[in-house]
């Protein structure tokens, strides 16, 4: 969940599949469009971005957004993703366009805007399959 003052504003997530070898996360989100155009979406992709590739040492982080969600493309690009492809889904029975986006720690370190701090990563890196 990201938080504003204590109000649930969106969601931000990150994962991974044998990250250990592959070094790649995927990070997906949600900001409640009341809550658009403030930086809050970018503070919250920065966060995950950090925790990847400053406390994991992650190698790339890949995302997607339909092409029609301009503020989520708006916010990947301003982080440096890149494009990556198309996937064509189904959504209402309708056909959508699914724009990837991938980043590699070298973009992220040329466009990092956001100051962020970790804490107590140390004691978890086993879980990752790290350490």
């Amino acid at each position: 969940m990201a938080l504003e003052d204590g109000v649930v504003v969106g969601t931000q997530g990150i994962g991974a599949r044998d990250f250990a070898i592959r070094r790649e996360v995927h990070t997906g989100s949600w900001l409640g469009r009341s809550h658009h155009h403030r930086g809050l979406g970018t503070e919250m992709r920065a966060a995950v971005l950090h925790l990847a590739f400053a406390g994991l040492s992650a190698r790339h982080a890949v995302s997607g957004a339909y092409a029609d969600n301009t503020a989520s493309l708006g916010v990947s690009r301003k982080l440096g993703y890149r494009d990556d492809g198309i996937e064509h889904h189904v959504v209402r029975a309708e056909s959508v366009v699914l724009r990837r986006l991938r980043l590699t720690s070298d973009q992220w370190r040329e466009h990092r805007l956001v100051q962020v701090k970790t804490e107590g990563l140390q004691e978890c890196l086993p879980c990752f399959g790290l350490g």
